[in-house]
């Protein structure tokens, strides 16, 4: 069977393919594969390499169970590992319950949103907040397939956020919050330190760094138990049409047909900045304010997550960076030394005029989450901030060039982690280096599967390679 992610940048045949139904079939399926390496896919709304295998394919499509049950005063969801978060939503608003956090996109599979870190902004990864695990894999002692539910918090911050090297991810179960409300509005800035001031005030806002404009457009964000706004529909509707469908049809039609740089960047310096009404405040479900329609057309991204304090190196070097790619002017003198210590002053120097970005900047706020190697794992608060490029499939190569100098030389710079679930060049090198509990990782995957069947060769090369 072929197999083709939502960005088309995988395209892959494994010589088996199957989509069990429920956990018996799971162990059914690790019966007969035994012996070879076995991949678990879920929605395939990933750039990454993560879900790539050639010998078996495992689909969770059908393991979309859902149950809600009272455990002492707290409320807890049962999901399937491939339940759908746009399934999810609905049927817990039923219950007048929701997820603790919610990331921009609602395609993506409960078990692929976890096990690559997905976040929204302002709270920690939907990762930190799964509370327990059942992974179907094979037992350690007697080789056999087996079911283990993980709730030890150890093993938990390695089983949360697992890119499926744990085995098959059958079930999660999440503690729900009540369903509520979010307040919402626009605002422009021109500098950072203004925008992260409204943090306090709005804790729950992201960002946009407005390109060649180099502005700050700031979606502010807070809870409130106002009721839903009168008007609240026409701003769905303005925000469908004009946000979601009608501003990505003029970035397409620059990228794709007219294939103007020049245009784009007069577009984003003169018109985008007004796309959004400013200061209309409305109020509306969390699912409603947090979540957008991003997958109606085809895209390819990566995501930097830089720990707070570095943010502004980031977006100065981020700038910069984007400049020299589109060819407008060389990258700052400032950032040139750093770079050749690098080694990327060749890499540097050949993506110069070969990408010119056509899209905002997003930037989001995410806690630490209680994980081994999500991309917000540790101490630190980060940011994470997300280059989208719309370039048809068959003419990404300066992306893919520009994404790969970004992620190498903001790692060594800021130290800044790329995406697991999206494009992520990074070698094991650098995951050593910024992934601090990555040795606590690796022997819960070796507690799981020592054998290492639910590696793929992408995964087993930046993960378990020193």
């Amino acid at each position: 069977m072929r197999i083709r992610n939502f960005g088309r940048n995988l395209d892959f045949t494994p010589d088996q393919y199957f989509a069990p139904q429920s956990a018996s079939e799971v162990l059914d399926v690790l019966v007969r594969v035994k012996g070879k390496r076995v991949r678990t896919i879920g929605a395939l709304h990933s750039w990454s390499e993560a879900p790539l295998e050639d010998e078996v394919v495992l689909s969770t499509e059908y393991l979309d169970g859902f149950r809600v049950e009272k455990r002492g005063t707290e409320t807890w969801v049962l999901l399937g590992g491939g339940c759908r978060l746009k399934d999810i939503l609905p049927k817990l608003d039923a219950h007048w319950l929701t997820l603790p956090t919610l990331g921009l996109i609602t395609e993506q599979s409960i078990a692929g949103a976890a096990a690559t870190g997905t976040h929204g902004s302002g709270r920690q990864s939907v990762s930190h907040f799964v509370d327990e695990v059942t992974l179907a894999h094979y037992d350690p002692a007697t080789g056999e397939p087996t079911l283990t539910t993980v709730r030890d918090p150890a093993l938990l911050r390695s089983a949360r956020c697992s890119l499926g090297c744990m085995g098959v991810v059958v079930e999660v179960g999440i503690r729900c919050r009540e369903q509520y409300r979010v307040e919402e509005h626009f605002s422009l800035y021109d500098d950072l330190t203004s925008v992260r001031d409204a943090e306090r005030e709005f804790p729950l806002q992201q960002f946009f760094l407005i390109p060649y404009a180099w502005k700050y457009l700031a979606q502010h964000r807070r809870e409130t138990p106002a009721p839903r706004s009168r008007l609240a529909w026409l701003y769905r509707w303005y925000w469908f049409v004009c946000m979601d469908v009608g501003l990505h049809l003029v970035i397409l039609s620059l990228v794709r047909v007219l294939r103007s740089p020049r245009l784009a960047r007069w577009f984003f310096r003169n018109v985008a900045i007004t796309t959004a009404i400013r200061n209309w405040r409305v109020v509306d479900k969390s699912q409603s304010m947090l979540t957008m329609e991003h997958e109606l057309f085809r895209h390819i991204e990566i995501e930097m997550f830089v720990p707070s304090d570095r943010l502004g190196e980031m977006l100065d070097f981020t700038q910069s960076l984007l400049l020299h790619a589109a060819g407008v002017q060389e990258i700052e003198a400032r950032w040139q030394q750093p770079i050749a210590e690098l080694g990327l002053a060749d890499a540097l120097q050949s993506i110069h005029g070969v990408y010119g970005h056509h899209y905002p900047i997003c930037i989001r706020k995410v806690l630490a989450d209680d994980t081994a190697i999500s991309m917000s794992s540790g101490d630190d608060t980060y940011y994470a901030v997300s280059f989208i490029s719309y370039e048809a499939p068959e003419r990404r190569e300066g992306f893919f060039q520009f994404a790969a100098v970004l992620a190498h030389a903001t790692g060594e710079l800021v130290a800044a982690r790329p995406h697991w679930g999206k494009v992520c060049p990074i070698d094991s090198a650098e995951v050593v280096r910024l992934y601090p509990n990555l040795a606590e990782f690796r022997a819960a995957c070796e507690q799981f599967d020592p054998l290492g069947a639910f590696r793929n060769p992408w995964l087993a090369k930046v993960l378990f390679e020193e």
